[in-house]
């Protein structure tokens, strides 16, 4: 199996955090967190539509939203941005806002005007919890904040979150992409000496998503994963006796943020993959020459001998990946992950 390449588990978590710069509210222009709806408007929409008939509002209303926003009207976002609309219209008109706000959503968009209607009231109960909770979230640090926030719109819109909030991903796909290419190059830097590797992997981190989301990363192993499958690492290690190549991992560890508990416990588990691997390759020399010198039943047997005595109670697992073609001890070693 092909392996991964160094940004796909870094990005994933990066992803997941980064993105705390942006408007918590919804789409809207650039004038900062949505105003608080007044008490009328935090009533749902009346199941039954006000009789507006000649009211010249509801028209003109009508001619503004389908001249603003008929061209992408059917997409999420833009029948959420006619939440400020709402809300403008509610501060003029406190009496009648949402009796004009119906009628003109119903003129001018009458097979979507019952979908528009139940997006406001979502809209309505998700910036009331950001009223609620603004103080608390203020207090947050970012990465925590941010990912309360999406939690919350998804909870209220479902799948409809990711699109009514789209534009916000694109900076956060833009910070992968730096992320990316800064790992790619790193991946063939191998000129560089390890020490040197780690650090511009964790100055980039640091500098794209803050320090906080970097120590986050480097604690859920990310950072690690990402800097132990470069091949520019890789190489290097391989060149070093066991002892030093150790104590190579485990100084990258450190660098890389882990605590000195982590760093032991890992060095516990690399320990273990290492004595595996030891066995492994042990265990291959000598089937090549079993399969050399032997052939059906009796090849079989001495096999079902040589697994039990390598590996133990592992060996019957050792044995069906064999019948699937698997052969674990041909994969690609890679020091500090497998």
């Amino acid at each position: 199996m092909k392996r991964l390449k160094p940004a796909i588990a870094f990005s994933a978590l990066a992803l997941l955090f980064a993105g705390s710069l942006f408007d918590w509210s919804a789409p809207q222009k650039p004038s900062g967190k949505l105003p608080s709806a007044t008490p009328a408007a935090q009533a749902q929409e009346p199941a039954t539509r006000p009789d507006t008939n000649g009211d010249h509002r509801v028209v003109e209303l009508a001619v503004h939203y389908l001249e603003r926003y008929g061209d992408t009207i059917t997409g999420p976002a833009t029948q959420a941005r006619l939440y400020n609309e709402r809300i403008d219209l509610l501060a003029r008109f406190p009496e009648s806002g949402t009796q004009l706000f119906q009628a003109a959503i119903t003129t001018a968009f009458p097979e979507l005007a019952d979908t528009i209607f139940a997006l406001m009231a979502r809209l309505e109960r998700y910036n009331r919890w950001l009223d609620n909770h603004e103080l608390r979230l203020q207090g947050l640090p970012e990465m925590e904040r941010y990912a309360e926030i999406w939690q919350q719109r998804e909870a209220i819109f479902g799948a409809l979150a990711s699109q009514i909030w789209a534009e916000e991903q694109n900076p956060v796909e833009a910070k992968s992409a730096q992320l990316q290419q800064t790992l790619a190059r790193l991946d063939q830097a191998t000129e560089l000496p390890l020490a040197e590797l780690a650090h511009q992997l964790k100055t980039t981190a640091d500098e794209l998503y803050g320090m906080d989301l970097s120590r986050q990363l480097a604690g859920s192993g990310a950072t690690g994963h990402a800097l132990f499958t470069m091949d520019s690492v890789q190489q290097q290690l391989a060149s070093l006796p066991p002892e030093r190549r150790q104590q190579s991992i485990n100084d990258l560890r450190r660098q890389l943020g882990y605590s000195e508990d982590a760093v032991q416990a890992l060095a516990r588990d690399d320990q273990r993959r290492e004595e595996k691997w030891q066995a492994g390759k042990a265990y291959m020399e000598e089937r090549r020459t079993l399969a050399d010198t032997l052939s059906g039943e009796p090849l079989e047997a001495a096999l079902v001998e040589l697994r039990q005595r390598h590996f133990g109670f592992s060996a019957p697992t050792i044995e069906r990946e064999e019948r699937e073609g698997f052969f674990r001890f041909q994969r690609e070693r890679r020091y500090g992950l497998n």
